[in-house]
């Protein structure tokens, strides 16, 4: 029996690596990287990340999670079809597709998918990708599925979405250059499920809880893209990234409970997907609305020169400068723009001091050695008025 299970296991490995979205989410990182640079470069003249940061996050920040579920569903016995998997890897495609990482939420990705197995199974649709119709015991458990995935999705932003943030540059309102950043993350989670034809068995009386109907099963290891994409002015990122995992994490645990439910009766099942797309959208909706409701956080400053970003191993890294934070004073000299802290660089080029005011509004001093080869200007990214300082560029 254990031996079985091992070779089983294994085969569930190696089908991880056939399955299309595995290749197609390693495109989509590296598209995402390529374009985030493109855009950082034309803004400052500068990347501040490579082009595969993005794909340094997709499958590593999910390995341990994507083993806490697969204890799930392989203890509950969750069987799913071929049909399930085809249909939600080309929903997963022609979601990222219409809004890049913006929709690659399990609310939308499980939710669309259940939809459309849901409809296919009344209406007896036969289209060769949906020649399985999934039983109704499958179909909950699938949705059962959402509700985990949509609290990873929340635990993944607040764990790994406050990091590392791409600056972007546009014009306010009133057309002043005001600063603001990109927040795109896409996670691959492995989870093992059982598929309805193999040599196992069910080694439990109870087991499989959510089944298909059969006797005998293999494992299949498969890759759930969970993504979100986000703009953030308003705030420094790390807050609102937070905020907004949170509320994924409750829209998760809320329809987690009612897709539970469902597994008794059908209709709860139903009611957790409607619950879990609407919810999903009024989260993204409403950071669209307090956004552009809101000041703009990274401005130009009459009190100095704010950071939007530092770059990664630049002497600011070293000294501790943080985004949000104020640069008044270098080297003794006020810098009130650009021009002023160069030159007040130029002071002292084997050592710095700064004045700076924090981002609660407290001032603090930073100091250390400047050394041959360093960034010339320290390597932190600025928010300046085009029409007063003439151009935005790498500090």
């Amino acid at each position: 029996m254990s031996q079985v299970w091992l070779i089983e296991i294994l085969k569930g490995i190696g089908k991880f690596f056939l399955h299309p979205i595995f290749y197609y989410s390693i495109f989509l990182a590296i598209l995402a990287g390529i374009v985030r640079v493109k855009k950082e470069r034309n803004d400052f003249h500068i990347r501040v990340y490579d082009i595969y940061q993005e794909l340094r996050y997709l499958l590593p920040a999910g390995l341990l999670i994507g083993l806490i579920v697969s204890l799930i569903t392989i203890s509950s016995g969750f069987v799913i079809s071929f049909s399930m998997i085809a249909v939600l890897a080309i929903i997963t495609i022609v979601l990222s597709l219409i809004g890049n990482f913006r929709y690659l939420s399990s609310a939308f990705t499980i939710g669309f998918s259940f939809i459309l197995l849901f409809l296919a199974s009344e209406m007896n649709w036969d289209f060769p990708i949906l020649s399985e119709h999934p039983s109704d015991s499958s179909l909950s458990g699938f949705i059962v599925i959402l509700g985990i995935l949509l609290i990873v999705e929340g635990i993944q932003m607040v764990r790994n979405g406050t990091k590392k943030f791409s600056p972007i540059l546009r014009e306010s309102r009133r057309g002043l250059t005001v600063g603001a950043h990109q927040v795109k993350r896409i996670w691959l989670i492995p989870v093992f499920c059982f598929l309805p034809v193999g040599p196992m068995t069910a080694p439990f009386e109870w087991w499989p809880t959510f089944d298909f109907g059969t006797t005998s099963y293999s494992l299949i290891l498969i890759p759930f893209a969970v993504g979100f994409q986000q703009q953030i002015q308003s705030t420094l990122p790390q807050i609102a990234v937070k905020r907004i995992g949170m509320n994924v994490i409750w829209l998760g645990i809320i329809a987690l409970a009612i897709a539970i439910a469902g597994m008794w009766w059908s209709i709860f099942s139903i009611a957790a997907v409607i619950i879990a797309i609407l919810g999903r959208g009024w989260i993204s909706y409403r950071h669209r609305v307090r956004e552009n409701s809101s000041t703009y956080y990274f401005t130009p400053q009459k009190k100095g020169l704010m950071v939007l970003a530092v770059i990664p191993f630049s002497p600011a890294e070293k000294l501790g400068l943080q985004m949000g934070e104020i640069i008044y004073k270098c080297n003794g000299q006020i810098t009130l723009n650009k021009d002023e802290f160069y030159k007040a660089l130029q002071k002292n080029r084997a050592y710095c001091k700064l004045e700076v005011f924090d981002v609660n509004g407290e001032i603090r001093f930073v100091q250390g050695a400047l050394f041959e080869g360093d960034h010339h200007e320290l390597g932190i990214l600025t928010i300046e008025d085009k029409k007063k300082w003439n151009g935005n560029e790498a500090s």
